[in-house]
């Protein structure tokens, strides 16, 4: 960290167990229409997958227990079960998630939670996709956009993505076309000197956010 640059009250950490609720919670909020919604206890479990969240590190959140399943002798005895107590956690402000397949990372979901939007951290979660694709030595990251998502499209170009292809009617909810975006090979010096440039710019503008998986 360059002398004098703050530290930003906010970290990137590997998902955890404890977080499945609240990245579900910021999933259905970015995500109305989505149906499914996404299992992210069987993400979890998937190997080829890999999930990041941006954690404040002065704020919590009190969740409610999950009310324990309950087998058939349990309804044939009609036995009662107490209610477990709730706890509290770190909140989270938003998650990132993506796969590994061939030597390519694809981003299969980003998202902010809405209070905490336009404060850099949707860049962040950008920059931590593509420093978890560097350490596992992929060769490119990919993602699908809504070709009406102006922002998100800008902020993906500012990273190095570019357009290389269109899935027609990609998106259930209304039909909407998706453009395919990727970087070029993460390996390339040139590519790798700008990144290096782009996260300086952002640690400059916004601050130091520590990442406990580098």
């Amino acid at each position: 960290m360059a002398r004098g640059q703050r530290t930003l009250p906010y970290s990137l950490r590997p998902m955890t167990w404890d977080d499945v609720d609240q990245v579900g919670d910021i999933e259905r909020e970015a995500f109305p229409t989505l149906w499914p919604g996404t299992s992210y206890r069987r993400e979890m479990r998937n190997r080829q997958a890999e999930y990041s969240v941006c954690v404040h590190q002065d704020e919590r959140v009190f969740l409610p227990a999950r009310p324990p399943k309950r087998n058939l002798l349990d309804w044939l005895r009609r036995r009662r079960q107490e209610p477990l107590p709730g706890k509290e956690e770190p909140l989270l402000l938003g998650y990132v998630g993506q796969w590994y397949m061939a030597g390519e990372a694809h981003i299969v979901s980003i998202a902010v939670r809405e209070g905490f939007r336009r404060q850099g951290i949707g860049e962040l979660l950008i920059i931590g996709a593509m420093e978890m694709a560097m350490r596992r030595d992929a060769q490119v990251v990919t993602l699908e956009v809504r070709v009406s998502n102006d922002p998100a499209v800008a902020l993906y170009e500012k990273y190095g993505f570019k357009q290389v292809g269109l899935r027609r009617r990609y998106y259930a909810d209304n039909g909407e076309d998706a453009f395919i975006m990727s970087t070029g090979s993460l390996p390339d010096p040139e590519i790798a000197a700008a990144f290096d440039g782009m996260r300086e710019r952002y640690a400059e503008r916004y601050g130091d956010a520590p990442r406990d998986y580098l």
